[in-house]
C-alpha cells in the first residue's frame, strides 16, 4: 500500500547549491564561520535547513540544533519564508522520532507563517505534513480535513499531480481508519485522474491498493480481480517491486480460497523476483509461505525444507514475525507427519518468542508514554523559565523607573504623577506574571499527582501477572486501558477546559483499572443526568479523581466486605454537581488506622484540588466541595459522600 508523502522543501532550494559543489562537510564548515553567522544571508538559512533534514535520519539532537540555527538566522535576516521552513523542519524532526504531540505546535506555526506570507505551495506542503502526523495520532478526521483542503486547492488550479496525491492519501487514511467504502471511493477517484492525464504506469499501485481493501472486506473475488489488473500493468512496465507485492497477494488470495496449487505457483514466481531484486525480507516470508502451502499439498519433506530455509534467513535478518510464521508452519508439519520431536521443539520456541514479542510491545508502549510525559514536563519547565525571565525583566524595568522618578520628581510634578501611574501598571503586570507562574506550578503538580507512581507500578505488575499466567487477552485489554488513561491525563492536564465526556471517560478508565488491580474488591456506578450534554459541556479537568482515589485508598483499604462507589452528575444553575458516595469505613476510622500505622502522608491530589478551587472561587464564588460523613441507623460510620460544585460552560 502507498504511504502518505511528506514534504521537506529541500529539492526546491538546493539544486543550485549542489551544482556549485556543496557537500555536507562543506555546509557544516560554512555554518561554523563566525563572520558569516554574524552577517547571515538566505544561503545560510537554506544550508542549516538542509542539514537539519539530513540529520533527521541520523541524529535527532543534531537535526534539532540545525533547525534552531535556521530559525535564528531567518529571524536575524527578517526572512519570513525561512522562519516558516525552520518551523516545518522542526516539526518533521519530532515526527521522525515519534514525538507527534511535540511536532504539532511547530507545524501549526509553520502553517500560520505560510498563510501570513500567502505562500500557497508552502501551505499545501505543511498541511500534508500535519495530515501525516494526525494519522499517526489516530486523528483521522483531522488528517482528512487537511487532505481535503489540499484537494480543493489542487482542483482549483487543475493541478493533477497534487489532486492525485491528495486522493491517494485520503484513500490510505480511510483504509487505515477501516472505512473501506470511502477508501475505495478515493482510490477510484485517483484512477479517474490517471485516466484524465492519460497515464497507465501508476495505475498498477492504485489497483493493488484497491485489491487490499477488498481483501480486508472479505470480498476475495473482487480483490483477485484488481490484483490481476495490477499484475498486468506492473509486468508491462517492469515494476519489479510492485510486481512482487502483487503476485504475493495473488498467492495469498488463492491460499485463502483453498486453491493451493495456484497459490504455490504464484509464490514460486514471487520468490524468483524477490531473489532477483534482491529483497531478503520478502524472500524469507515467501519461502515460509511456500512451505505452508506445501503442507496443504501433502509434500511434507519439501515443505519442511522450505520452512527451515525461510526460518534460517529470517533469523539472520532478525525478523521476529517471520520467525513465528516459520515456527507455526513447522508445528503444522510435525502434526501432519506425526513427529512429536518437531512439534515439541518448535512449539517451545514459538511460545518463548511470542512471549518475548509481547513484552517488547509492552515496553514500546510504555516508552512512548514516558516520552510523551517527558515532553509535556519539558514544555512546562520552559513555560516556568519564561515566566521567571519576564518577572526579572519587569523588576529591572521597575527599578529603572524608580531611578527616573527620583531625578525627574525635582523638576516636574506632573511627570511624577506619570511615573507613579507607570509604576502601578508594572506592579499589576508583575502580579499577573506571579499568578501565571502559580497556575503553571499547580498544573505541573496536578500532572504529577495524576501520574501516581504507585498506581503505575501496581498496574504494570498486574500486566506482568497476566502475562505470567498466559492470560494474554486480559493483559492486552489492561494495557490498552492503561495507555488510554495515561494519554487522557497528559492531554487533559494541558488544557484549561475539557468536554465533560472526556472527564467521564478518564474516570471510567481509572475506576475499571483500580477495580481490576484490587481484584474486584469494590463495584461502582456512574450516572449522568439526561439534561446534560456531555459533549458540549466544558469543565476544568481532573477535579473529581482525587476524591475517588481517597475513597478507594482509605475507604476500602481495611473494609472486610465489598465496597461500592456511586458517582452521579446533575446540573444546578451554572454549576455542575458531582456526588461521590462510598460505603467505606469513614474518615474518622481511616484517620485512626493511619495514626496507628504511623503514616503522616497527606494526599497531594486533594491539596492541589483545594488550591484549584480557591482559584476558581475568585471567578465563581459558589465553586467548591463539601465532605459529609455518612452514618447508619445505629450512628456508626457508613461511608463518605463528597459533593463537588464545578462551574461549567456550554457551547
Amino acid at each position: 500500500m502507498f504511504k502518505p508523502f511528506k514534504y521537506f522543501f529541500i529539492s526546491l532550494f538546493f539544486i543550485p547549491l549542489f551544482i556549485k559543489g556543496g557537500t555536507i562537510d562543506s555546509l557544516k564548515r560554512v555554518l561554523k564561520d563566525e563572520n558569516k553567522l554574524a552577517h547571515p544571508d538566505k544561503g545560510l538559512v537554506k544550508a542549516s535547513i538542509y542539514l537539519s533534514d539530513y540529520y533527521t535520519r541520523i541524529s535527532f539532537d543534531t537535526a534539532k540544533y540545525y533547525a534552531a540555527l535556521s530559525r535564528t538566522l531567518a529571524k536575524k535576516l527578517g526572512n519570513p519564508t525561512g522562519i516558516a521552513m525552520a518551523n516545518n523542519i522542526t516539526g518533521m524532526n519530532y515526527t521522525s522520532v515519534g514525538y507527534y504531540d511535540s511536532a504539532v505546535p511547530y507545524l501549526n506555526q509553520a502553517l500560520e507563517n505560510f498563510k501570513t506570507i500567502k505562500d500557497t505551495t508552502g501551505i499545501v506542503f505543511v498541511q500534508n505534513n500535519l495530515a501525516v502526523v494526525k494519522m499517526h495520532l489516530g486523528k483521522y478526521a483531522d488528517a482528512l480535513k487537511y487532505y481535503q483542503q489540499n484537494l480543493a486547492f489542487a482542483e482549483s488550479k487543475k493541478d493533477y499531480e497534487n489532486m492525485l496525491l491528495a486522493c491517494n492519501n485520503m484513500g490510505i487514511t480511510y483504509h487505515d481508519w477501516k472505512k473501506y467504502d470511502r477508501a475505495l471511493f478515493y482510490y477510484k477517484k485517483a484512477l479517474g485522474i490517471l485516466n484524465t492525464i492519460n497515464e497507465e504506469e501508476r495505475k498498477g499501485s492504485v489497483y493493488n491498493n484497491i485489491g487490499e481493501v477488498y481483501q480486508k472486506m472479505g470480498k476475495i473475488d473482487s480483490a483477485q480481480f484488481y490484483f490481476e489488473k495490477s499484475y498486468l500493468i506492473n509486468k508491462k512496465y517492469n515494476k519489479q517491486h510492485s510486481l512482487l507485492i502483487t503476485i504475493t497477494s495473488m498467492g495469498d488470495i488463492n491460499f485463502q480460497k483453498g486453491n493451493y496449487r495456484e497459490a504455490y505457483k504464484r509464490y514460486k514466481d514471487a520468490l524468483v523476483i524477490s531473489k532477483r531484486i534482491p529483497d531478503d525480507l520478502n524472500t524469507s516470508l515467501i519461502t515460509i509461505k511456500i512451505g505452508k502451502v506445501l503442507n496443504k499439498l501433502n509434500k511434507y519433506s519439501l515443505a519442511k525444507s522450505y520452512l527451515l530455509d525461510g526460518l534460517k534467513l529470517s533469523e539472520q535478518l532478525g525478523i521476529k514475525n517471520n520467525i513465528l510464521e516459520a515456527y507455526k508452519g513447522l508445528i503444522e508439519n510435525g502434526h501432519l507427519t506425526k513427529d512429536p520431536n518437531l512439534i515439541y521443539t518448535y512449539h517451545q520456541k514459538y511460545m518463548a518468542l511470542n512471549d518475548s514479542l509481547f513484552n517488547d510491545k509492552n515496553m514500546k508502549a510504555i516508552n512512548e508514554m514516558e516520552a510523551k510525559f517527558k515532553t509535556a514536563q519539558k514544555e512546562r519547565e520552559i513555560a516556568i523559565l519564561t515566566a521567571d525571565k519576564k518577572a526579572k525583566e519587569l523588576e529591572i524595568q521597575m527599578q529603572r523607573n524608580q531611578k527616573y522618578f527620583i531625578i525627574i520628581a525635582v523638576l516636574l510634578l506632573l511627570f511624577v504623577a506619570y511615573l507613579l501611574f507607570n509604576r502601578y501598571r508594572i506592579k499589576q503586570l508583575k502580579i499577573k506574571t506571579t499568578l501565571e507562574k502559580a497556575r503553571i506550578s499547580i498544573e505541573q503538580r496536578l500532572l504529577r499527582s495524576q501520574m501516581n507512581p504507585h498506581f503505575i507500578f501496581n498496574s504494570l505488575n498486574s500486566i506482568g501477572s497476566f502475562i505470567g499466567t498466559k492470560n494474554i487477552s486480559e493483559a492486552q485489554s489492561y494495557l490498552t486501558k492503561f495507555a488510554k488513561l495515561m494519554r487522557l491525563i497528559l492531554e487533559n492536564s494541558r488544557k484549561p477546559d475539557i468536554p465533560l465526556e472526556d472527564e467521564i471517560q478518564a474516570l471510567q478508565l481509572n475506576l475499571e483499572l483500580e477495580k481490576l488491580r484490587f481484584e474486584n474488591r469494590f463495584d461502582f456506578e456512574l450516572k449522568v443526568d439526561e439534561d446534560i450534554d456531555t459533549e458540549n459541556t466544558y469543565i476544568s479537568p481532573m477535579l473529581i479523581q482525587p476524591f475517588i482515589e481517597n475513597a478507594i485508598k482509605h475507604g476500602f483499604k481495611n473494609k472486610k466486605d465489598k465496597g461500592f462507589i456511586k458517582l452521579s452528575f446533575t446540573k444546578s444553575g451554572n454549576l455542575l454537581i458531582c456526588e461521590i458516595e462510598d460505603n467505606g469505613i469513614g474518615r474518622e476510622k481511616a484517620e485512626q488506622l493511619k495514626q496507628q500505622a504511623g503514616i503522616k502522608h497527606n494526599s497531594l491530589g486533594t491539596q492541589v484540588t483545594s488550591e484549584r478551587f480557591e482559584d476558581l472561587k475568585t471567578i465563581h464564588p459558589e465553586a467548591g466541595f463539601t465532605i459529609i460523613d455518612l452514618k447508619n441507623d445505629a450512628g456508626n460510620p457508613a461511608g463518605t459522600k463528597v459533593i463537588v460544585k464545578i462551574p461549567f460552560e456550554e457551547e
